[in-house]
């Protein structure tokens, strides 16, 4: 079933299943891009750019590999302030542009498609930022 002209094609047996509350959404950073959000590797690049830090060897390594975890991890062992200060970074960075063009339309949709027939979210994310708050 197509719901919007030009959109995805939804099978029957999905929206059964969601009406009987057998379905999940799913949602990582993609999402969050028209806030102006980064995704992890970016906010990755943009952490170290915003502390003003070259990544070590081992950290360039972690990068390489997407061990973006593993790389925010040794950035905070490695300077004044650690943990704290890196957190704050984090939070510069991930605080969206809710003036952008359709900078919480997704989470607006998906919260609603979300909700089963009791109106409880079914919806996770990996994601850093509060945009479904």
């Amino acid at each position: 079933m197509q719901f919007v002209k030009g959109g995805p094609d939804i099978p029957a047996k999905l929206l059964q299943a969601h009406e009987e509350r057998k379905v999940a959404f799913f949602c990582g950073a993609g999402i969050s891009y028209p806030a102006k959000l980064p995704g992890f590797g970016d906010l990755v690049k943009e952490l170290y750019r915003e502390l003003r830090h070259t990544p070590s060897t081992v950290q360039r390594a972690a990068i390489k590999r997407k061990q973006f975890d593993t790389a925010i991890a040794l950035l905070e062992r490695d300077i004044a302030g650690g943990r704290p200060r890196v957190r704050k970074a984090v939070a510069k960075i991930l605080t969206p542009d809710l003036a952008a063009p359709g900078a919480t339309t997704t989470h607006e949709a998906l919260l609603r498609l979300s909700r089963d027939g009791e109106g409880r979210t079914r919806l996770i994310t990996t994601n850093f930022d509060r945009l479904f708050e």
